[in-house]
């Protein structure tokens, strides 16, 4: 009872991710999402439009887990598709939107999981096994790193 109550509360902090990055959005020129500290460290909108596009991966990923047997969830060169997606030539507003979106997609599949649906599992490309609940947690933690990514390159 107690993992999924755990789980539960996460699912709400994975809703406040698109909270703040619209209060960052709201209270920080546009112009500023842009700036890059060297060619090697992506700008904020950069993150952004990774945090976006991540959605994609892990709304499949979980549609795979919840309806096949124990899949072997797909790899994803994050680098790679930043440079090809052009991350840095979004818009703030369509970047925004985007991770809104897919974000709610994704919140919706997981709160409609039954307790016996949070134990199905995946295999991850780096994890080995994993439950949809530890996927909760999981990203969780991947939007607290990046959220702090981008408040300290936007000066926050």
């Amino acid at each position: 009872m107690a993992d999924l109550l755990e789980c539960v509360i996460q699912m709400k902090g994975l809703a406040e991710t698109a909270v703040r990055l619209t209060k960052m959005a709201e209270t920080t020129a546009e112009g500023r999402w842009r700036v890059r500290s060297s060619a090697a460290v992506w700008a904020p909108i950069e993150v952004l439009g990774h945090l976006a596009d991540f959605e994609l991966i892990l709304g499949a990923r979980l549609r795979a887990m919840l309806s096949l047997d124990e899949p072997v969830l797909q790899r994803f060169d994050g680098a790679r598709l930043a440079e090809r997606a052009r991350y840095l030539d979004w818009p703030l507003p369509l970047a925004l939107e985007r991770f809104e979106r897919r974000r709610r997609e994704n919140l919706e599949l997981f709160e409609a999981c039954s307790a016996e649906d949070l134990g199905r599992t995946g295999l991850h490309p780096t994890r080995g096994r994993i439950t949809i609940a530890d996927m909760v947690a999981v990203v969780l933690a991947h939007d607290t790193d990046h959220l702090g990514q981008i408040r300290s390159r936007l000066g926050w």
